[in-house]
């Protein structure tokens, strides 16, 4: 216990000096150099996080970012100090733009085609349409990929196809074979590569060195907690001290660990080990994770209402064929447990409820066949492709309302209102 209040007490005074350094730097060069090493210690010491609100810090950060803005090395040095702290900008429009991406494995070609559609329609790219965008496996995916690496869209419906002939082929008996002996019928160590060649090692809370970066998470399932799996949230943004979350997570991954972690699909690959935890697909908790978001977003601008919260589905399949009336099968009694642990349309109808129409949309295509997770086949992508166009044809009307939401700027006088709570969340911060 004693060695423990040492060591916090030691990072205490590392903090310290770096503040006094910080407060005498001479230069931009120096201060960004002082910056990168405050950022190191907090990233590793996340109790010294508070004190640097109880030092002012934030304002005094704040200033310098303001005084150097010619100055990129300390601009980004100086977002990534904010971010760990918990400081968020503005929202980019009139309130918070929320985008929720679905699991559902290969079936993440569905939400593409919305994506391609309002990106063709507003002339924006899905990082810049959105201030916060939340993923679980699949969706965690695409939330990743687009969100922080800033691929293109034809870049990921390319990636799917790739699932197909790398990942999702497998002999059946060696398969067999990898179940018994590791939980996963397909090869691991493949995915994992994919992922690291995608989304490298970067830790996450350094993406938001780049202004054009939203706040992006990702959501898995930790199994060795208690009796029942909860909710992780890998995110690149910190709470403010005080502002606590219902969900346990973390900044300090890096962000192919956060996407391993999510998509862990239990029989697809094996768990996730990290640190002391043990990770498994979101989605056996939580397939639809726009509550999440929407409960994530609050806490980050509590002073701005939702402009608009996006919930994209991976398709659903009505198998509208009756059983037998007598008894069910244990196939099919196996079958409506797993979709009632991980129904997505219980959330969108709560949602619905909830939020009001102009704000709330959900587009989730009713699928002209059953296609499992790990759907290879070219000719059933084509499939998705075309349901989901066939669905978007028949709900233009929605997509064009949407893109009416979604294109709203704020207003001169919403800028000012912006303008006038930065200054007194200052003033008040300052004499706290």
């Amino acid at each position: 216990m004693f060695q423990l209040f040492r060591s916090h007490k030691q990072a205490e005074e590392v903090f310290f000096g770096l503040i006094e350094n910080l407060r005498q730097a001479s230069s931009a060069e120096v201060l960004t150099t002082y910056v990168e090493m405050l950022n190191e210690h907090l990233r590793h010491h996340s109790s010294c996080r508070a004190l640097m609100w109880q030092e002012k810090m934030a304002l005094t950060l704040l200033r310098h970012r303001r005084v150097h803005r010619d100055n990129q090395d300390l601009q980004r040095a100086t977002r990534e100090a904010l971010a760990l702290i918990g400081y968020v900008d503005s929202v980019k429009g009139r309130g918070i733009k929320v985008l929720s991406i679905d699991g559902g494995g290969t079936r993440g070609v569905v939400p593409l085609q919305v994506l391609k559609l309002l990106e063709a329609q507003t002339g924006k790219k899905v990082h810049q349409l959105f201030d916060y965008i939340c993923g679980v496996s699949t969706g965690a995916v695409l939330a990743f990929m687009l969100g922080l690496a800033h691929f293109s869209l034809e870049e990921c419906t390319e990636m799917y196809r790739r699932f197909g002939s790398e990942v999702f082929r497998q002999n059946r008996l060696v398969g067999t074979v990898k179940m018994g002996w590791s939980h996963s019928y397909y090869n691991t160590e493949t995915w994992e590569a994919i992922l690291r060649e995608k989304l490298g090692d970067r830790v996450l809370i350094k993406t938001v060195r780049d202004e054009s970066s939203p706040k992006v998470s990702a959501v898995s399932a930790v199994v060795n907690w208690g009796n029942s799996p909860k909710a992780f949230v890998f995110c690149n943004y910190n709470h403010k001290p005080g502002s606590l979350s219902r969900y346990a997570g973390g900044s300090g991954y890096s962000m192919w660990q956060a996407v391993r972690a999510s998509s862990a699909a239990p029989g697809y690959f094996q768990e996730f080990p990290l640190q002391s935890d043990i990770h498994q697909d979101g989605g056996i908790i939580m397939n639809n994770p726009c509550a999440l978001a929407v409960h994530e977003s609050r806490l980050l601008w509590p002073n701005h209402a939702f402009q608009c919260v996006l919930s994209l589905g991976t398709g659903r399949y009505d198998n509208a064929k009756r059983g037998p009336v007598t008894s069910t099968s244990l196939r099919a009694k196996i079958s409506n447990l797993i979709s009632s642990a991980t129904d997505t349309e219980g959330v969108h109808t709560l949602l619905d409820d909830l939020l009001p129409p102009d704000v709330y949309f959900r587009f989730n295509p009713m699928l002209s066949a059953e296609v499992s997770l790990d759907e290879s086949r070219p000719e059933a992508m084509d499939q998705l492709e075309m349901d989901t166009q066939v669905y978007l044809e028949r709900n233009r009307l929605k997509l064009v309302r949407l893109c009416l939401v979604l294109g709203a700027e704020r207003s001169a006088v919403s800028k000012t209102k912006d303008w006038i709570s930065e200054r007194a969340w200052e003033i008040k911060h300052r004499w706290v």
